[in-house]
């Protein structure tokens, strides 16, 4: 069997007055989207609605998925491997809170977003894309790097 070279991920967009809300996992200093790796058959709502209900104690608010599209970067955790984010905008029941792997959540708006640790795929390519989209308040672009 062939080794991929990608690992395939299902990302949340959960905004709210112009932030986005980001997770860092115990151990790590990166912020990346809630969500996580689809197991078995597990569709990407399915996968997204599982990750969200552990590591935030929420649940997605039906029917609130829309596909945003794929961003593909390096992988924040450190594998070497590319990850391929599928996008979704959603909206969540319930206050996110730290669970399981999860050790913050913070709500970033763009100029918060200049001064954290962001995962590469949020950095080069999420986060830019709502922007554009006028998602997220504050500066308008990531300082280049």
């Amino acid at each position: 069997m062939a080794r991929r070279d990608f690992i395939t991920k299902i990302g949340a967009a959960v905004l709210d007055g112009g932030s986005l809300l980001l997770v860092r996992k115990r151990g790590t200093s990166t912020y990346i989207l809630p969500g996580g790796k689809p197991e078995g058959t597990e569709t990407d709502e399915q996968a997204l609605g599982r990750e969200i209900a552990e590591e935030l104690g929420c649940e997605l608010r039906a029917p609130s998925l829309r596909y945003a599209g794929e961003f593909r970067d390096r992988s924040a955790d450190g594998s070497g491997r590319d990850v391929v984010v599928r996008l979704y905008f959603a909206e969540l029941a319930g206050i996110p809170a730290p669970r399981s792997e999860i050790e913050d959540v913070v709500w970033c708006d763009s100029k918060l977003a200049s001064t954290l640790p962001l995962a590469p795929s949020l950095f080069n390519g999420i986060i830019p894309y709502l922007i554009r989209r006028g998602c997220l308040s504050g500066a308008a672009r990531l300082p280049t790097g």
